[in-house]
């Protein structure tokens, strides 16, 4: 798939991405960079956590779902980056060994009112291991319109 313009975007489509299975070393360098809880970090210590286990960042897990959207190639070309996350719940926790399954549909698309070669989608985002539903959240994209003037920096952009 190569990127969709805003006009691709119909409310209802739904994107599934590829699947992305994560170990403990990859959930301990992600946490000793970013979230180092003694849970994420330290595999022995985390078993006298509230969690009893070792478990991924939440923010991981955001990251990651975000990763999974973008290798859908959805926004190649096309995306123009985005103003905010909204809604973030993390439902239960992700541990090592852990495969994430990632859907992102569309619950909103329109165009922008300051820029009409440019529109908004908003995608909701469901992450899910083979327990069920680990977190959910939405994210809000701009992306390119189809045959529309953008005007990006001061210069129109076809």
């Amino acid at each position: 798939m190569s990127g969709l313009y805003l006009e691709d975007y119909t409310v209802g489509r739904v994107f599934k991405t590829a699947p992305v299975t994560l170990d403990a070393d990859e959930i301990i360098w992600f946490a000793e960079q970013y979230d180092p809880q003694v849970f994420h970090t330290d595999p022995e210590r985390a078993k006298e956590s509230a969690f009893g286990e070792h478990v991924a960042s939440g923010f991981q897990t955001v990251a990651i779902a975000t990763g999974q959207f973008i290798r859908t190639g959805a926004v190649d070309g096309t995306g123009l980056g985005g103003p905010g996350l909204d809604e973030i719940r993390w439902t239960a926790p992700v541990r090592p060994g852990d495969t994430l399954h990632t859907t992102a549909e569309v619950s909103e698309a329109r165009a922008t009112r300051s820029n009409p070669g440019r529109g908004v989608v908003t995608l909701a985002f469901t992450v899910a291991t083979a327990a069920g539903p680990v977190l959910t959240f939405k994210a809000t994209i701009f992306v390119r319109a189809r045959g529309r003037e953008a005007i990006e920096d001061g210069r129109v952009v076809d």
